[in-house]
């Protein structure tokens, strides 16, 4: 029975390593082609083994512009997580801990403009921050996707709030503190963990986002999303530079990612176990 179990696991080990290994692969290639000359990346058989270089990063970071792309990138996500739980946190806290009579209804409105499909809002939006003066600013773009994240930042940290003992909250009353002081020091540390998967995914929603920051951004504000098919040229497409963009787009997000792992995966998993 022992040597069955043994076998048994050995078997589970070697299909998740085989299945790492098969979805790694894209990015390998990703990462090694940002490395290779165009001649290199286009060879057949494949190479492996190749003399490195450079020059696709130099091009399209210093040459091209995307240096400033990427800068922008970053600041429209980091604000993006900042607003939106610094406006969906308290959100969440009232419809946890204050239920109300039809509170359901509003929340499940919140659900569906999550869900609404951008192309719908896409003219309207346009005409009105361009009414307000908000186009090719960072202000335009960050509420864009802070209307979008914000939404789905309530629904996240409420049920990461319900499952925290509203007992604790209570004994914290008897003891004289305000909600606020409930809020900032009891509840946000024990609901870390939920917050920090509700970052990872707020930060890979606003990271990725194409059809608003291609509306709503400019020439100065353009972010990389966007950025990125201005090398498929009338020349040809330059593989090597889209590689090597590709791979420093995925560095940020990574870098977040691992950051906060543990809280993260304690987060998605939150309630799985009783």
């Amino acid at each position: 029975m022992n040597k069955k179990r043994k076998t048994k696991y050995a078997l589970i080990y070697l299909a998740l390593t085989a299945f790492i290994v098969i979805t790694l692969l894209p990015y390998f290639w990703l990462v090694i082609t940002s490395f290779k000359t165009r001649v290199d990346a286009f060879a057949i058989p494949p190479k492996i083994f190749f003399e490195a270089t450079l020059d696709n990063y130099r091009e399209a970071f210093l040459e091209k512009g995307m240096l400033q792309n990427l800068k922008n990138s970053v600041i429209v996500m980091l604000a993006t997580v900042a607003v939106s739980l610094a406006l969906g946190l308290p959100s969440a806290f009232a419809f946890s801990r204050f239920p109300t009579r039809g509170d359901q209804v509003l929340l499940n409105y919140l659900l569906g403009t999550r869900f609404t499909p951008f192309v719908v809002l896409a003219l309207p939006l346009y005409l009105m921050m361009s009414q307000i003066g908000l186009l090719n600013t960072y202000t335009g773009i960050i509420i864009a996707h802070v209307a979008f994240n914000l939404p789905f930042v309530i629904w996240m940290m409420r049920g990461f709030f319900d499952a925290i003992p509203k007992e604790i909250d209570e004994a914290a009353r008897m003891e004289g503190l305000s909600w606020f002081q409930i809020f900032m020091v009891i509840d946000i540390p024990l609901g870390k963990s939920g917050l920090a998967a509700t970052a990872v995914f707020c930060a890979i929603n606003s990271w990725n986002e194409f059809l608003m920051a291609l509306i709503l951004t400019g020439r100065s504000t353009v972010t990389m999303p966007v950025a990125v098919p201005g090398l498929m040229t009338p020349q040809g497409t330059l593989w090597g530079q889209i590689a090597a963009v590709g791979t420093v787009i995925t560095i940020p997000v990574l870098v977040f990612a691992i950051l906060v792992q543990k809280h993260m995966v304690a987060g998605m998993t939150m309630g799985a176990v009783k």
